[in-house]
């Protein structure tokens, strides 16, 4: 952005015409001035006619002069006023950017330090507990690695400046998204019941990761007692959709910021959040094609739909072929 107004709108000859034109008719009008007042004027045979002339020359130079320098000043001041918005509007543009490129930062350290600490809590557990038995072990250590790639992916995205997380379109196994991210919250110690519905939806992993975790993570700070984590397949209004319900027995979401709770900042009067980690999960939701909502229930229930890899086929064109009602669309 340039220091100088009149560089930026390239408007310097623009003064220097006004000037030039100003010392113009300064001299022109002294010069008559000096002829008025001369003793020849006076003197002369025709002296009142002349001096009539001359008058009217001056008075109708001063006019024209006025007008001019009016005119010229008019633009001048309208160059630099079309330049100071334009340099203001730049300025908000980047203000802007410079604001979701924070929201940006701000929500991706948000999952980092949420996947950070899910994985040093079952490294802690692997580490200090003697009791696990070794199926549960190698799950752990499962999760750990498929945890560590997914931040490692993160990291990666962050590191490029992509200004959104890529949302590859592939099949996502829900339940096995959601039976990694219960065992490291558990290792965390908050008790998550997974109700699986071997649903399969369209979309990224790892976004399906960011939300579920965000929710789990929600859940885990201002809920109580068990996080129960319930998936199944859903007709929508578009079409089959995977359904996954997060609910816990916390104090619900205040009032207040009930219709406010997805947008960014937003939280409870009570909260110790940011107000971060639902915004960014209502924001992935429908990137994905799908929604995030607070659902009107006894219990703190958040709500997320997905678009199903699946797709129902007519009951007569299945019975025809002897195969399923569904098939995977991937």
């Amino acid at each position: 952005m340039s220091t100088s107004i009149f560089q930026r709108i390239n408007s310097g000859w623009l003064t220097t015409a006004y000037a030039t034109t100003t010392a113009v008719f300064i001299g022109i009008q002294s010069f008559l001035i000096a002829v008025l007042q001369g003793p020849w004027v006076y003197f002369h045979a025709h002296g009142a006619v002349l001096w009539a002339i001359l008058t009217a020359i001056v008075v109708t130079t001063s006019l024209v002069a006025a007008a001019a320098l009016l005119f010229g000043g008019v633009r001048i001041y309208r160059r630099v006023c079309a330049a100071e918005a334009k340099a203001a509007d730049e300025i908000y543009h980047d203000l802007l950017s410079a604001r979701e490129a924070q929201r940006l930062h701000r929500a991706r350290m948000h999952e980092v330090t949420s996947t950070l600490a899910g994985v040093r809590s079952a490294s802690e557990l692997l580490c200090n507990s003697d009791t696990l038995d070794p199926e549960r072990r190698v799950a752990m250590m499962t999760m750990m690695g498929s945890e560590l790639r997914r931040l490692e992916r993160l990291v990666r995205a962050q590191r490029g400046g992509a200004d959104t997380m890529p949302i590859d379109v592939g099949v996502i196994d829900v339940d096995a998204v959601v039976h990694n991210l219960a065992l490291a919250h558990e290792a965390s110690g908050t008790t998550v019941v997974h109700e699986p519905g071997n649903a399969l939806a369209v979309g990224s992993s790892d976004a399906a990761a960011r939300i579920i975790n965000i929710l789990l993570d929600n859940a885990a700070k201002h809920g109580s007692g068990a996080v129960d984590v319930a998936v199944r397949h859903e007709p929508g209004e578009s079409g089959q959709m995977v359904v996954i319900e997060v609910s816990d027995d916390g104090p619900g979401v205040a009032s207040e910021v009930r219709e406010r709770i997805f947008e960014w900042g937003v939280r409870g009067p009570d909260s110790a959040g940011q107000g971060i980690g639902l915004n960014e999960a209502h924001t992935v939701a429908e990137r994905m094609g799908g929604s995030l909502r607070l659902a009107a229930a006894d219990r703190t229930t958040f709500v997320v739909t997905l678009p199903s890899a699946v797709i129902q086929r007519p009951t007569a064109e299945a019975d025809k072929e002897g195969a399923s009602d569904d098939v995977v669309a991937a």
